[in-house]
């Protein structure tokens, strides 16, 4: 749209820069997100495995439970918010079924970056999705009591 020079309209680029000027933008903005096409390129699936986030030069390890994983990465909740683009340690920890009752698990130690970071609603914790860049398996740890089935 081309004005004279003494005109004061202005058009933006982009599109949504005219909503979010506009009362009620983050409503529109949580519409938006609800029907956003889905970006995972792997499938998911619902497993609640432990997981050990380890910051480079730091002796604290966060310790907590995937919500979600692909061949890709996995999805877990953590009471500090980590940063985009961080690299992480990590030490996933894979339950193995084992025909004696005995509980086993297989170890995962992997190098992960940290691909987002959000508040979890009512919660005092961050999601964190992470993508696995490197990895290799640690021998099968094994406890020397009989798994209780209830």
């Amino acid at each position: 749209m081309h004005r004279s020079a003494g005109s004061q309209a202005h058009m933006s680029a982009n599109l949504l820069d005219l909503f979010t000027a506009h009362p009620g933008a983050r409503e529109l903005a949580a519409m938006e997100s609800a029907f956003r096409p889905e970006r995972r390129k792997r499938p998911r699936t619902q497993v609640h495995w432990r997981v050990l986030l380890l910051r480079d030069g730091q002796a604290e390890a966060i310790d907590t439970v995937t919500q979600n994983l692909s061949s890709m990465g996995f999805y877990c909740l953590a009471e500090r918010a980590l940063t985009p683009g961080e690299y992480l340690g990590c030490v996933l920890t894979i339950p193995s079924h084992d025909p004696s009752g005995y509980e086993r698990a297989r170890v995962l130690e992997c190098r992960v970056r940290v691909t987002r970071v959000e508040p979890e609603k009512g919660e005092s914790a961050f999601g964190i999705a992470c993508q696995i860049q490197d990895y290799h398996l640690v021998a099968e740890e094994r406890r020397d009591h009989p798994r209780h089935d209830h």
